[in-house]
């Protein structure tokens, strides 16, 4: 993502929100260990990786990122992720746990398949890879918020991350909305919103980020 962008993305998150919807990434971590963040954008997940005692390291293409993620004292690499993951792997660099969080929805399929791949490859035995990813079962995602993000390429469907994390000789330990990610509305809001989306046959009052979480067999 591109500063520009990273300037639009902030009219639509909420600091303090999305600081907490990352805290809750850590319930399907290990314990503690070496992580990678690979898109690591401004750091947030970085911090609340250190503040889980983990030993975190990020990767970006965006400078501006990077130099905000430095300020703060994180191991921060600036460069293409592709080609920061293959060094990474041919150096034997292995990592506890890797996370991909609203990252492979900025590339093409093939792209985007290959950035799975070469994360994996990075993932220490017995170590856990999670991908974050918008939703795309939730008509708000399809019709609307997806495609605020001028840099957003194309939509990952929980099914077809599946597949590719297991053809990469991943287990997949869960794959689910995000229930964090539910829109927060006054409850006769959700009412009035369940009954529409019923009658009219979609859902716009599930979860807007899509969870997969896949292992390395020991």
């Amino acid at each position: 993502m591109n500063a520009k962008s990273h300037e639009l993305a902030r009219g639509f998150v909420d600091a303090d929100e999305d600081r907490a919807k990352k805290r809750g990434y850590l319930r399907w971590l290990p314990a503690t260990g070496t992580a990678l963040d690979v898109g690591c954008g401004t750091g947030v997940l970085l911090d609340v990786l250190h503040e889980a005692g983990f030993a975190p390291r990020g990767i970006d293409s965006d400078p501006i990122a990077v130099a905000a993620c430095r300020a703060r004292g994180h191991a921060v690499e600036a460069a293409d992720l592709h080609d920061a993951l293959a060094r990474l792997a041919a150096a034997g660099a292995r990592f506890d746990a890797v996370a991909l969080v609203h990252v492979i929805e900025h590339f093409d399929g093939e792209r985007g398949l290959l950035l799975l791949e070469r994360a994996a490859a990075v993932l220490a035995p017995g170590g856990t890879l999670l991908v974050v990813t918008p939703e795309f079962r939730s008509a708000i995602q399809r019709e609307e918020t997806f495609w605020l993000d001028p840099s957003h390429v194309r939509p990952y469907p929980r099914a077809l991350l599946e597949r590719a994390l297991s053809s990469n000789g991943l287990s997949i330990v869960a794959s689910l909305g995000d229930p964090a990610s539910i829109p927060r509305r006054p409850v006769w809001k959700r009412c009035l919103a369940r009954v529409r989306d019923a009658l009219a046959g979609v859902d716009r009052s599930g979860p807007m980020d899509a969870v997969v979480i896949a292992r390395r067999t020991p």
